[in-house]
């Protein structure tokens, strides 16, 4: 007699039911990990990107043996360098000469850039460059051009460039090498791109070699910014010595990348983003429990019923809970740990950075562990220990689903009135508010996604006003500087005679420095003189008052000045030193708003002060022109005229350039941080999609027997469909009105944060209409793709299905 064995279950019931409830809603299990899973995987992104900028940038920086003391200064040669050279504490000493030409690879179009003449490039000790294509080590009459997001010249190796000098001479050269150049003008987001050329290729174009720019490396690891300030102080006192002028110091640490904290910010602001992210997909964590324990009430009180403990449920749906977590930790750690290495890797190309190897970052694994259980068991402890202590009356005969559409009789008040929109519509609007609890979740997560978006668009625009708003502080419709200074009214004169021109203003401007009390340099200044009555610049003055006419020694800084002196108030005196002048006292009699990222502290004098101490009177470097017509292409069209006039003429044109074409090129450090705000957006959206997603779910569920009725009675597929995606668009509908009016706060929120950790201005909040138009579309979209699968569903339920359903 043959028997069957059957094999035991080792797995208790409890257990059974919790692998059955993971694999039979696939559905649902999708959905709880998906909303877990974006939370871990945002926060791992932004903690791996850190992580690894935060080592790797300052890293890469060290491995160019950047420059620790630069000085502008007279020209000198090699003779002068082997004396600083033999300067105890010196490792490393060069002599570069860097100078302003214009380039082009049509003749048509000519841009600013700097010429950097190297003696050898095989064997340079300071600021060292990577190849990106070709060869860095460029021959006699060959071209090296460096390439950053920031400030791409556009040319390709191959190319033959034609570079104009100052004097007006033209010569092609062939571009052999684009490289990579982490440190000159690094942290400038205004600086030009480079050329670089041997000495021996400076003297074939007709200039003489020698130095201007000195440049050295201390001994040791360079980190200790009071030895160099100390060995910076022996430097200068050698080039006094040698009766030659220095316009310029910088001091610098060898493991510190000027942009470095800037960038740390950003990533500081996606960060807080990223944390907003994971709120969210909490409250997707507790709407998904509560419906699942409403749907499990009766199987809750059969288990009651056969001997089941409140503590034995409250254990099972836990562990279902940690199951979903474990799944979301599987999926997040590697995708995060990928996804923040390629942010951090197109964070350093922006930067001409290299990173190191591939890894994965242990502190933010520790998080994302921390997050992927404790979130989902914290928000899920509180729904899951009420429904298991529900009594096993209550939970067989299911009150709650008999008085679910409790509290809406003022939506049927208002519906029943209604007669023009067709009874299925009339349906979707009641069964939209059928869940309230469920609703306001789902709004919630919904209306700050679409929040989030919409600022985004806000910080962008507002970000963009404020640096136009800057840029008008130093250029005009079109900004022309010479290589020597011309009389005003010669200019004047030849300027207005070119079609387009409206008027002109002859600016002057001085780099200074700011001194303590021991003589010690504290900052850097530019300071601009535009003439008293220029129509050009109207400052956002935060403390005190613009300039007088002829006001001597007054200036009016910009705020960034607070980082030195943070209690200054107008009237205050500091002392300021002028090339080739003795260092005086200048009052402050105003603080003007401007911006942290653009090199040294801006500041404004008197035009006729400033030019009668350069000796320089009636006589500008550099114009603003205005045009008739504001546009980019009539700011191209006179640029040209203007240039092709003066070149003529003999003038020494040094650059002339449309002020819509510089403020676009200074636009891209601003796109580089709203990509990465806009990728957290989009994040932001996924996770709104997901609470709508599975509140249909849910709700085409708690109907199956009301769509049952509506198949019996007639209801075709489509009809069912459509009631349910308009019931999901509704939704959408409500979070995107919503969405509008949280956006400013939002807004206001993010602009502060970014304003003060990377601006270091305050920024007038601008709200942007096409970033609501756009959430509009995205949100019916996205409503519309949520209510798809669950429509779906619906309408696939036959009349046995929903007489079987409990």
């Amino acid at each position: 007699m043959n028997s069957t064995e059957i094999k035991p279950n080792k797995l208790k019931p409890r257990w059974n039911k919790v692998i059955a409830d993971l694999w039979d809603n696939k559905m649902r299990t999708l959905l709880v990990v998906a909303s877990i899973a974006v939370g871990v995987f945002s926060i791992g992104m932004i903690v791996s990107a850190y992580a690894i900028i935060a080592e790797d940038i300052d890293h890469s920086y060290a491995l160019a043996s950047p420059v620790n003391i630069e000085i502008w200064t007279d020209p000198f040669y090699e003779d002068f360098v082997n004396v600083i050279e033999h300067i105890p504490g010196v490792a490393a000493v060069e002599g570069r000469q860097i100078t302003g030409i214009r380039a082009s690879n049509d003749g048509k179009e000519w841009q600013d850039l700097g010429l950097i003449a190297i003696t050898d490039f095989r064997n340079m000790q300071v600021n060292q460059l990577s190849t990106i294509s070709g060869t860095q080590y460029p021959g006699r009459r060959e071209l090296l051009v460096s390439t950053d997001f920031m400030a791409d010249a556009g040319f390709q190796v191959g190319d033959h460039i034609q570079v104009e000098l100052a004097n007006g001479d033209i010569h092609t050269l062939p571009l052999v090498g684009v490289v990579g150049d982490q440190v000159t003008d690094a942290g400038d987001f205004t600086a030009d791109p480079k050329l670089y050329i041997t000495m021996d290729t400076l003297e074939s174009l007709g200039i003489a070699k020698y130095y201007n720019r000195l440049f050295v490396r201390i001994s040791g690891d360079g980190s200790d910014e009071a030895v160099i300030e100390t060995l910076a102080a022996d430097v200068e006192y050698k080039i006094e010595r040698s009766h030659r002028e220095i316009y310029r110091c910088e001091i610098k640490v060898t493991d510190e990348h000027p942009m470095g904290s800037l960038i740390l910010a950003v990533l500081g602001v996606l960060g807080a983003l990223g944390g907003l992210i994971t709120f969210l997909s909490g409250s997707l964590i507790i709407n998904t429990l509560n419906a699942l324990l409403a749907q499990h009430l009766r199987q809750i009180g059969i288990m009651k019923l056969v001997g089941g403990r409140s503590f034995q449920i409250l254990g099972m749906y836990m562990a279902l809970i940690f199951t979903y977590g474990l799944i979301s930790l599987i999926i997040a750690v590697p995708t995060g740990a990928i996804a923040g290495y390629a942010q951090a890797r197109y964070i350093a190309y922006t930067m001409n950075a290299t990173l190191q190897e591939f890894r994965v970052v242990p502190i933010a694994i520790i998080i994302q562990v921390l997050i992927a259980f404790l979130l989902p068991l914290g928000a899920g402890f509180f729904p899951v220990n009420k429904g298991s202590k529900t009594n096993v009356r209550r939970a067989i005969t299911n009150d709650n689903a008999r008085n679910q559409s409790s509290g809406l009789g003022w939506i049927n008040r208002i519906t029943m009135r209604i007669r023009f929109i067709a009874r299925p519509i009339m349906l979707s609007i009641r069964n939209t508010f059928r869940q309230t609890a469920r609703l306001l979740l789902t709004i919630f997560t919904l209306t700050v996604a679409g929040a989030i978006f919409i600022a985004v668009f806000n910080v962008r625009i507002s970000m963009t006003a404020f640096m136009d708003q800057l840029s008008m502080y130093f250029m005009g419709d079109v900004t022309l500087s010479f290589s020597q200074p011309y009389p005003i009214t010669r200019i004047e004169k030849a300027a207005m005679s070119i079609p387009g021109v409206a008027s002109l203003e002859g600016w002057g401007g001085v780099g200074a420095e700011i001194w303590d009390e021991d003589d010690n340099v504290v900052d850097n200044m530019f300071v601009i003189a535009p003439p008293y009555d220029t129509a050009l610049v109207d400052p956002d003055i935060i403390a005190g008052r613009w300039l007088n006419p002829g006001e001597e020694k007054a200036v009016v800084p910009a705020d960034t000045i607070y980082s030195y002196y943070p209690d200054i108030q107008p009237g205050d005196k500091i002392i300021v030193k002028v090339p080739g002048q003795r260092e005086e006292e200048w009052t402050v009699v105003g603080i003007f708003r401007f911006v942290s990222m653009v090199g040294d502290t801006l500041a404004y004098a008197d035009y006729d002060y400033v030019a009668d101490m350069l000796d320089l009177s009636n006589q500008a470097f550099s114009y603003r022109v205005m045009t008739e017509e504001h546009s980019l292409e009539k700011q191209k069209e006179v640029a040209q005229k203007l240039d092709k006039y003066f070149v003529d003429h003999g003038f020494e044109v040094n650059s002339i350039n449309p002020g819509l074409l510089i403020q676009e090129e200074n636009g891209r450090s601003i796109d580089v941080l709203v990509v990465f705000l806009l990728i957290m957006a989009l994040l932001t959206a996924f996770v709104g999609s997901i609470g709508l997603t599975g509140t249909m779910g849910m709700n085409v569920l708690e109907r199956t027997r009301e769509i049952g009725v509506m198949r019996a009675i007639g209801a075709v597929d489509l009809e069912i469909t459509k009631s349910v995606v308009i019931e999901g668009v509704m939704i959408g509908l409500i979070t995107w009105f919503l969405a509008i009016g949280v956006s400013f706060p939002i807004s206001e929120a993010l602009l502060n944060i970014i304003s003060e950790s990377m601006m270091g201005s305050s920024m007038d909040l601008t709200f942007a209409p096409e970033g609501v138009g756009i959430w509009l579309v995205v949100v019916i979209l996205l409503s519309i793709a949520a209510s798809i699968l669950p429509a779906r569903n619906a309408a696939r339920l036959t009349i046995n299905e929903v007489l079987a359903y409990e």
